[in-house]
């Protein structure tokens, strides 16, 4: 999915292992450690019905691709607010959430894994014949600018620059609780004149998602916009370095 990273956000992973250094090990009958993933809705690229039920979408089809490689198992619990499981996180909570982008202040309080998407590639989304877009030689100057509503999805970090310039633009920034494909539908039906998304390919899968015509958008790219980085797998504290370990070597070896 290339650049999937982004759009997606905070997803959430609790982590009950068995030889792992772990605490609650719990196995399968394979042996193997259970790792349960707590998401948030990612639509189209994570998404599942219920607690327990089977999960769709790039972003878990990856995680379960090297969770089978690092020796676990998984299951899905969601979708659950973001905030919520950031909470549990920062208060001890054995767990990990994917495709997280890093951050000075994230890093001091989690543990991170190497990038799940490398070569991210993140782009400014508009509607078709929104040609103002041009007028703006960096997304700085786009971010700035109090007539342009930036729609951001809540809790989702575009890494300590972009969330820098979002909180001093608030008053023209929205925060939106949603999915991928909502900013993309928002953006569409004019709620909103623009929003990032992770490459060509997630904005058309997330317009496709939405009911949107691809042919609708348009993409544009500011270099500055590749200093946000591909998202990683975070954990809280308290899980075991042997974890991170095992999804690194995953990580080398899927690349």
């Amino acid at each position: 999915m290339g650049a999937t990273a982004s759009l997606i956000g905070s997803l959430f992973l609790s982590v009950i292992a068995g030889g792992t250094g772990l605490s609650g090990a719990v196995d399968q009958p394979s042996g193997k450690p259970v790792i349960q993933f707590l998401y948030p809705d990612v639509g189209p690229f994570l998404q599942g019905a219920s607690d327990g039920a089977a999960v769709r979408g790039p972003i878990a089809a990856r995680v379960e691709a090297l969770a089978a490689k690092a020796g676990y198992e998984v299951t899905w619990l969601g979708p659950i607010p973001r905030n919520r499981i950031l909470a549990d996180l920062q208060d001890g909570r054995v767990a990990c959430t994917p495709n997280v982008i890093k951050t000075p202040d994230r890093e001091a309080h989690f543990k991170f894994t190497e990038p799940l998407f490398p070569g991210t590639e993140w782009l400014v989304i508009t509607r078709k014949g929104a040609d103002w877009i041009k007028g703006y030689p960096t997304f700085e100057s786009l971010i700035r600018d109090p007539a342009r509503v930036y729609g951001n999805m809540l809790g989702a970090s575009k890494g300590p620059a972009l969330d820098r310039l979002a909180a001093e633009e608030a008053s023209h920034v929205r925060p939106i609780r949603g999915t991928p494909a909502d900013l993309v539908k928002m953006v569409a039906a004019g709620h909103i004149d623009y929003t990032i998304v992770s490459g060509p390919d997630d904005a058309r899968n997330a317009a496709l998602s939405a009911g949107v015509d691809p042919g609708d958008l348009v993409i544009t790219h500011f270099p500055e916009l590749s200093a946000v980085g591909a998202g990683r797998i975070m954990c809280a504290q308290t899980v075991g370095d042997d974890l991170i370990a095992a999804f690194d070597r995953a990580l080398a070896g899927a690349h």
